[in-house]
């Protein structure tokens, strides 16, 4: 017989060598991973600290100009000829009142000059219903523009206040709470939107990215360095929420991350937006050499991985499949090879062994069968109904008080369990039909006793009932509890039978409440299950030993019976056979 390839295992020793192999690579493929990851990384890290770093810079210079400009609000404030103004004009002449508030015109225009961020200066004058703008000059004013204006001081949670799209610096002499209650007079800075969107255009000219600045806790005002500004909501925070408040905060949203800056004092946000193209671009070429890398590696995997299938698997398959057919009885298996290397080697082996095998076969194992089955009917043989006897002593007792009915019963289990024990067709029964035999033996037993004994039976599960064991396995067991734990019980004897499943296992524990178990006996009865050669000459278990040996001799040493002390006080024997379940 020829042997065909046989199949790919993978605790072969060409799966060995080929995950040996890969180990070998997986080194070098994992070094540069690390280096490429490594690199990224370090790329990454410098790219996001150039953009932290231009955060800090314009924020430094814009709190710089802030600052600046909140210094000159407050010094000029108390400046003689604006403080004064409001509380004079009442004896001053009309020439002396447009003196001075020419006089204001030219200090409003020299605030104006000294930055530029600043796009007017405005002095409102309530008393004499006057507004002086660096920008436009002096002209009469309502009350309610002032009044408005006064309304939004610090309306953006700072210095700052927001007034019809334009940012302020305000300062009111005296300051009242009330709005509506004129103060001599009201002095602000307003901000310059075109230069502060101007400034963050040349910040964000390098780095491709955007630069908005917000203005409030809720952003009321933004400026930002493009047209059409990338919608600021961060969808999951990368880094921690700082301690300081000078500190980056960083957000990611696909396809966008964002760096952002917060000032409490001057309630400022910068915000840096940049695509993820921006920033994964300098990795592209990183990710192009580790593909490259990527690739070698399957390239010289599946080279190797093919020659080991030539060279070692496929004549190494074919050995393993003749070992495999030789397992399952098939001595005619013969390899043939020309090969002139270690294989045809022990091609010659193999068929050498498999004739040597082919003549054991015949001249032992078929012999030691044969004794192996003479022994089973030997055993089987010694199975007698032993209380016969005592089964026609109670119909005799129940004849002669005249209990038909309960005759008729016992005649009918008696009737089934002898025509059980008769039928010698069959050397192997269903689990179901040998647990049926022992509750009839039971049934016999319980209408001899009566109520001296009781009955726990557990029904066996639909599943186990076709599991094939040796014939007359239970009954024995149950015969040898009625016989040494029951018979002589006056009253409150017990007999429990129950199941247990575990995994591939089906144990059958068979226990009674006797009180004449001592624990030599069941010492004896734990060693004497294990040792199967051993001659007992103990005639009170000598039914136990035959179905301990029935057992092993049908499903192996593995499995038989086992002795344990019942929770009841009395013996726990234990059936344990082999199940395959679903």
């Amino acid at each position: 017989m020829r042997i065909i390839r046989g199949r790919w295992r993978e605790s072969s020793i060409v799966v060995k060598l080929m995950i040996a192999f890969v180990l070998v690579i997986l080194p070098l493929y994992g070094i540069s991973i690390m280096i490429t990851q490594l690199s990224s990384k370090q790329m990454q890290t410098e790219v996001e600290k150039a953009h932290e770093s231009k955060l800090y810079f314009y924020h430094n210079h814009l709190q710089f100009e802030l600052e600046r400009m909140s210094a000159l609000v407050t010094e000029f404030s108390f400046d003689e000829t604006m403080s004064t103004l409001s509380t004079r004009a009442a004896i001053m002449s009309r020439y002396e009142v447009m003196s001075s508030l020419n006089n204001i015109h030219n200090k409003l225009g020299q605030i104006m000059v000294t930055s530029p961020y600043i796009s007017d200066v405005v002095y409102y004058v309530p008393a004499l219903h006057k507004r002086v703008s660096a920008a436009d000059g002096i002209r009469d004013v309502e009350d309610n523009e002032w009044q408005n204006l006064l309304a939004t001081m610090g309306n953006l949670n700072g210095e700052l206040s927001h007034f019809n799209n334009d940012l302020y610096f305000l300062k009111s002499n005296p300051y009242n709470m009330n709005h509506e209650e004129p103060p001599n007079f009201i002095l602000g800075i307003r901000l310059s939107a075109e230069e502060l969107k101007h400034r963050l255009q040349q910040l964000s000219e390098t780095g491709e990215s955007e630069i908005t600045l917000s203005f409030g806790e809720q952003q009321h005002v933004v400026i930002s360095s493009s047209e059409q500004p990338a919608p600021v909501k961060p969808i999951r925070k990368v880094s921690p929420e700082p301690s300081e408040s000078m500190q980056v905060t960083k957000f990611q949203s696909d396809p966008y991350l964002y760096y952002s800056l917060h000032d409490k004092d001057h309630s400022f946000t910068l915000t840096a937006t940049i695509p993820q193209d921006v920033l994964r671009a300098p990795l592209e070429q990183y990710n192009v050499w580790l593909w490259m890398v990527t690739f070698m590696s399957v390239v010289i995997i599946v080279v190797f991985s093919f020659s080991i299938y030539r060279s070692i698997h496929q004549p190494l398959a074919v050995l393993i499949r003749g070992f495999r057919m030789a397992e399952q009885g098939q001595t005619s298996v013969h390899i043939p090879s020309s090969r002139r290397d270690e294989f045809g080697y022990l091609y010659s082996r193999f068929n050498h062994m498999i004739e040597r095998l082919h003549i054991l076969i015949d001249e032992n194992y078929v012999a030691r069968i044969r004794t192996s089955e003479a022994e089973l009917k030997h055993l089987q043989s010694q199975i007698q109904p032993h209380f016969l006897y005592n089964s026609l002593f109670s119909i005799k007792q129940m004849a002669e008080v005249e209990n038909v009915e309960l005759i008729q019963e016992f005649t009918d289990y008696l009737g089934q369990y002898f025509k059980y024990m008769s039928r010698d067709s069959h050397t192997e029964v269903s689990l179901g039909a040998e647990i049926d035999h022992a509750l009839v033996y039971a049934s016999i037993q319980k209408i001899r006793f009566g109520s001296r004994i009781q009955l726990e039976l557990k029904d066996l599960d639909a599943r186990y009932k076709m599991i094939s064991i040796p014939r007359v396995i239970i009954q024995p067991i149950v015969e040898n509890v009625f016989e040494h734990a029951l018979a002589k019980r006056s009253q409150g004897g017990i007999l429990q039978l129950s199941y247990q499943q575990d995994q591939d296992n089906l144990s059958i524990c068979i226990e009674d409440d006797g009180d004449q178990l001592t624990d030599e006996t069941l010492n004896y009865l734990q060693s004497a299950f294990e040792e199967i050669e051993r001659i007992h000459e103990n005639e009170e278990i000598t039914g136990l030993l035959n179905v301990n040996q029935r057992l092993r001799i049908k499903f192996g040493a593995a499995y038989g019976l086992a002795a344990l002390r019942s929770e009841l006080g009395g013996l726990c024997i234990i059936v344990k056979i082999p199940w395959k379940g679903e």
